[in-house]
């Protein structure tokens, strides 16, 4: 067994709100004391000097795309809707190489920031890959991350997905656009499960899950194929669910009703089940997935950069529900520090508005 001390680091207390100096003790993985500046250590003991560093539990990206790390700073003044709409020629043709040098980059960042674990949305054209999600596990194992992988699906295209988009196209423009549907939905579940099938990852690392995109992009069937997966492998499910006003008008007209109210007509909500973003939740969806025990990652950075809104993550917290926080892509987030994101964070709970109760500090957003 080995001994490692980190020497004159200052030592974050959340509860204090201070962060002394003091010096930590490591045997092997696991943190054996915490103790005052020049405590002894065992002999043969490795010394670290972390003077000037802050030392603080490993931070958690709870939403982030491993493929968007080649696209960083790509788009500019773009909303979400026309982000979409290029993510073929964004992340088309990308060799094996690329799959993989494109999420290790986003992961050597995250680490150098002081995050340790993340949830990738892993998008792949036109189909996810076992070759593919392998590649983009074996990255993280590599720099030597945690990461959930899930691969970003849908069984209809952005331009069949938002009502009259198609038909309000010109001619020409139609047929070259309807080159872009995606394979049938039968032919993506069945890739799904051999990815998820042959996963050869230490789950405790790397694990897989299943990410149905959008609600309103994949039929209902196609929902309810990817939450069977789920529940067959005991693997969680992501969604990115009233991101953008288009995606909250667009599920009521598409739904009758909210994308989270018509989840949970699907009965895909619960403990299992993430919300990306949920800028546009109104009361009764908060409740509901507070109700369900579900979570919702937050992505400031992104929602500002989109120009999709500020979700109102106060409102969250007080109906239970498990909130995260994420830097989204580095395609629309321009980076993948989370400390940025979870100093937006707070920035964000005060600008919802002069109602706010109280105001929020970054150690909520490092809390246990």
């Amino acid at each position: 067994m080995g001994h490692t001390i980190l020497r004159g680091g200052r030592v974050l207390d959340i509860a204090a709100g201070t962060a002394e100096p003091a010096d930590v003790l490591i045997e092997d993985d696991t943190i054996r004391e915490i103790g005052p500046p020049g405590c002894p250590a065992p002999a043969g003991a490795v010394e670290i000097s972390a003077a000037r560093r802050l030392l603080h539990p490993g931070l958690v990206n709870a939403h982030t795309h491993g493929h968007g790390n080649l696209a960083k700073g790509m788009g500019d003044r773009w909303p979400l809707e026309l982000l979409l709409s290029a993510a073929p020629w964004i992340t088309g043709n990308r060799t094996a190489e690329d799959k993989y040098l494109s999420t290790q980059l986003g992961a050597v960042e995250m680490v150098m920031k002081g995050c340790t674990a993340c949830y990738d949305l892993s998008f792949e054209w036109p189909l996810p890959t076992t070759e593919g999600l392998s590649l983009a596990g074996k990255a993280y194992a590599d720099v030597g991350m945690r990461a959930v992988i899930a691969p970003m699906v849908a069984d209809r295209s952005f331009y069949e997905a938002i009502p009259g988009l198609m038909d309000a196209l010109p001619r020409p423009l139609q047929g070259r656009v309807a080159e872009l549907r995606l394979p049938p939905a039968e032919a993506t579940i069945a890739a799904i499960r051999e990815a998820l099938r042959s996963w050869s990852f230490d789950g405790d690392q790397v694990r897989p899950a299943v990410a149905p995109t959008i609600p309103h992009h994949c039929s209902d069937a196609f929902i309810l194929g990817c939450a069977n997966l789920a529940r067959e492998f005991d693997v969680p499910l992501h969604s990115h669910v009233a991101e953008s006003k288009v995606q909250a008008i667009t599920g009521v007209r598409v739904y009758g009703r909210t994308q989270t109210a018509h989840l949970d007509r699907l009965g895909v909500l619960g403990p299992h089940f993430t919300v990306a973003h949920g800028v546009w939740l109104d009361e009764d969806d908060m409740t509901r997935l507070g109700d369900h025990g579900a979570s919702v990652a937050h992505n400031p950075g992104s929602n500002m950069r989109l120009g999709s809104g500020l979700a109102d993550t106060r409102a969250m917290l007080e109906r239970r529900i498990n909130l995260g926080i994420g830097t989204d892509g580095a395609n629309c987030a321009d980076n993948q520090n989370m400390s940025s994101s979870s100093s937006h964070t707070p920035c964000a709970i005060v600008k919802c508005g002069p109602s706010t109760p109280r105001r929020s500090r970054c150690a909520v957003c490092v809390r246990p």
